[in-house]
């Protein structure tokens, strides 16, 4: 029997033993990584799990609710975000606002986290398909802290981008 071990999330020690991180989180995109033990003259070490910290572990979540349905989740039923459910309507401002208020409705339930500044979704009539900008401050790791988002919305799903 294989054994799996999910050391490398544990939270690092340093030498005043305090964290030097709040949050943590899984990358759920396959990536392989390095990382250095804590023993002197130590090699570099394989890992196949990925870890994000902090503002890295935020935007994590915000794109695994995007990316999510509720019921992919089976100890978490209600986690996601059906957006889809807006694309056999008509491509308009009004379900535009109606994507926004869902949006901002399911983030401040599902990621207490973050606070939604700003959620603004324009329709694309001719593409059928929405563009949407997030604005969101993370409180509890800096007051000034912004995180923004931004994504496209169309038949294929929701879609990232810088």
């Amino acid at each position: 029997m294989a054994n799996i071990v999910l050391d490398n999330l544990a939270k690092p020690k340093n030498i005043t033993d305090k964290p030097q991180f709040t949050y943590a989180d899984v990358k759920v995109d396959f990536e392989w990584d390095q990382t250095q033990q804590a023993e002197l003259y130590s090699n570099l070490k394989d890992v196949d799990l990925v870890g994000s910290y902090d503002l890295g572990a935020i935007e994590n979540s915000i794109v695994n609710i995007f990316t999510s349905f509720p019921g992919d989740k089976i100890l978490n039923p209600q986690f996601g975000l059906n957006l889809n459910q807006f694309l056999f309507l008509p491509c308009s401002e009004d379900t535009a606002l109606n994507i926004g208020n869902t949006i901002k409705n399911q983030l401040y339930l599902q990621e207490p986290r973050i606070t939604v500044k700003e959620v603004l979704v324009t329709a694309i009539p001719e593409q059928n398909q929405y563009t949407i900008n997030l604005s969101l401050g993370v409180p509890f790791i800096n007051n000034n802290t912004t995180i923004k988002f931004k994504a496209l919305l169309n038949s294929t799903g929701v879609t990232f981008y810088q």
